[in-house]
């Protein structure tokens, strides 16, 4: 009874989403002038927005990547951890 509860939850969540994705899109239609150290782009302001989000999504996901991959790397212990056994 608890998972069906949980997927109501999940699909309302996921419907108010939509209707403020839709919303901001309707609202952002026109076409905008973004100006960034030189760079000029013109275009529709969703499309502007989405590729910006887009562009900072992709970049925190290959940070965290990154940063997770120099983690499950082994560790090399000094030498003075290493102990041995002597005959």
């Amino acid at each position: 009874m608890e998972n069906k509860k949980n997927h109501t939850w999940f699909w309302i969540i996921t419907v108010l989403i939509a209707i403020f994705v839709l919303i901001f899109i309707i609202q952002n239609r026109g076409m905008v002038t973004f100006n960034f150290i030189g760079l000029k782009i013109e275009g529709y302001g969703f499309l502007v927005f989405l590729v910006i989000f887009l562009l900072g999504f992709l970049s925190g996901w290959l940070w965290e990547f990154l940063r997770c991959r120099k983690q499950s790397k082994p560790q090399k212990r000094p030498d003075e951890d290493i102990h041995y056994i002597k005959d």
